[in-house]
């Protein structure tokens, strides 16, 4: 029961997992692979948070984009994700969204209409002053599951969806792309600075592709998405339970084997003022 304490503990130090999935999913499907210098399919249509109909090509005018999917009822790693990137982006004074870059965020549930999308918008901008007046450059998309696929697979986001139970499990992390549609740059998790949004956006502006982001463990906490709650995955645990024990142990042998040799030192002395 103490290493199972200890190793939930460890657990909350990963609160922004990389993933969000519910039981008997398999993590081979969801996951982020960093397909750099992959061409995106620049025809494919959505639907806008206007309901106009877009196409990725017709968004990117001509300067770089930010891209991150999500789906737009999310309470869990979605709202963390899009409240880290409003807070920075309204930290970043020398880039302006809508002037330097555009933000694409595609919807990946395809029951999502774009109604939720611009309710989604709407919160985002509200969330500070600085973003007053970027409306233009922020593009929240809608579509059927074969158009979102065709986007976020060479995106290298792969996640499940159970289309008779409405249920989404996804990773977390967000892509930079050039104004062809290139993939330029990851960052995995859900933690974003203004100085690695700066330096990945100057590479996708100069068409330049970046170097692979470290991938993030997984993580024992897992958020369920529609209710924000976090649960033990009693998998990782077990396994950060056995590092746990296996250092315990050792940290146990040593401290014997110091007083054992303490306690001869000591008695050697003794003996020695007794004689």
């Amino acid at each position: 029961m103490f290493f199972l304490a200890v190793a939930m503990a460890l657990g909350q130090g990963y609160q922004q997992a990389t993933a969000v999935v519910r039981p008997n999913v398999d993590l081979k499907d969801v996951r982020i692979i960093q397909r750099l210098g992959n061409q995106l399919p620049t025809d494919v249509e959505f639907k806008d948070q206007d309901g106009k109909s877009v196409t990725l090509g017709g968004l990117l005018k001509g300067r770089p984009a930010l891209m991150l999917a999500i789906f737009y009822r999310c309470q869990g790693v979605c709202t963390l994700e899009m409240e880290n990137l409003a807070s920075t982006l309204a930290k970043m004074d020398d880039k302006r969204v809508g002037r330097d870059f555009d933000v694409i965020i595609i919807g990946i549930d395809p029951k999502e209409t774009p109604d939720i999308a611009k309710d989604k918008l709407n919160e985002t901008i509200a969330t500070s002053s600085k973003l007053k007046g970027t409306d233009s450059g922020w593009h929240f998309l809608t579509g059927s599951l074969k158009n979102i696929r065709a986007v976020t697979n060479p995106l290298g986001f792969f996640y499940t969806y159970d289309e008779a139970n409405d249920i989404v499990n996804h990773p977390a992390g967000l892509m930079f792309v050039t104004s062809t549609g290139i993939v330029s740059s990851y960052i995995l998790g859900a933690n974003y600075t203004v100085d690695g949004f700066r330096k990945d956006l100057d590479l996708a502006k100069k068409n330049q592709i970046g170097v692979k982001s470290p991938d993030i463990f997984f993580g024992c906490i897992h958020i369920d998405p529609l209710t924000g709650k976090r649960s033990i995955v009693i998998q990782n645990v077990l396994k950060v339970a056995g590092v746990i024990t296996i250092l315990a142990l050792a940290l146990t042998l040593l401290t014997l084997t110091g007083k054992a040799k303490w306690g001869k030192k000591k008695i050697g002395w003794e003996d020695e003022n007794t004689w």
